[in-house]
């Protein structure tokens, strides 16, 4: 979906009708058609599990880091030709980060930051994997990598706004259910789209970050 007023693409990461798992999305086929559509700007939304307990379901969350233990997808731009190092000294773009933070700052949002730890899904992990999860990372989730570095591959700033939907397993005594983490981002719903709106309508001028020269020394040859 296109909006052409506010020049902005919509694009959903699992299908219109939400039937493409995490490990089968072509992370790497959507974020090079948001490039060739233009697309500078990436407001990625991520549903996540808490790994800790002051993260509490019905807060949001911003990544400034990831730990990523994913197995199967296709993660580069630059398998073949070029030999590209690309820096994830900050993964994601810390000018929209600032942006995010003061959108939920003026809405009085409750949110948290830290480290997003990625899993290759489409299963939920288990106890002993998140007693390892929550020595290293904040919150866990499956679609949140390799978007953010495939975008800084193409020179595109990304931002990830995360809704906690439920804590992970082990960190509530309950079974997690997919009941509960549908109705949780229901329950967030209007929230999340106040902060995309007024996302879409900031006014962001020139970009001046790392994002739009990520390429400059990380090419070999």
């Amino acid at each position: 979906m296109i909006d052409k007023e506010n020049e902005v693409v919509l694009l959903f990461r699992h299908g219109v009708k939400h039937n493409i798992p995490p490990h089968k999305i072509n992370y790497r086929a959507n974020i090079y058609a948001l490039k060739k559509l233009g697309v500078e700007r990436i407001l990625a939304i991520n549903s996540v599990g808490s790994l800790k307990e002051n993260l509490k379901p019905g807060m949001f969350f911003i990544p400034n880091d990831f730990i990523e233990f994913t197995k199967k997808r296709e993660e580069t731009f630059y398998d073949e030709g070029k030999v590209v190092h690309i820096d994830m000294t900050e993964p994601y773009c810390p000018d929209l980060r600032n942006v995010l933070k003061s959108i939920l700052d003026k809405n009085n949002f409750s949110y948290g930051e830290g480290v997003y730890v990625c899993t290759e899904g489409p299963r939920f992990e288990t106890k002993k994997e998140i007693e390892i999860y929550k020595n290293w990372g904040d919150v866990v989730g499956m679609t949140g990598y390799p978007e953010v570095v495939l975008a800084r591959e193409l020179e595109m700033c990304y931002v990830s706004l995360c809704n906690i939907t439920n804590y992970a397993c082990g960190i509530s005594k309950n079974i997690l259910t997919v009941d509960e983490v549908l109705e949780a981002i229901k329950e967030m719903e209007d929230k999340i789209l106040k902060v995309v709106e007024e996302f879409i309508n900031y006014d962001f001028g020139e970009r001046k970050c790392i994002c739009k020269d990520a390429l400059k020394h990380a090419v070999i040859g």
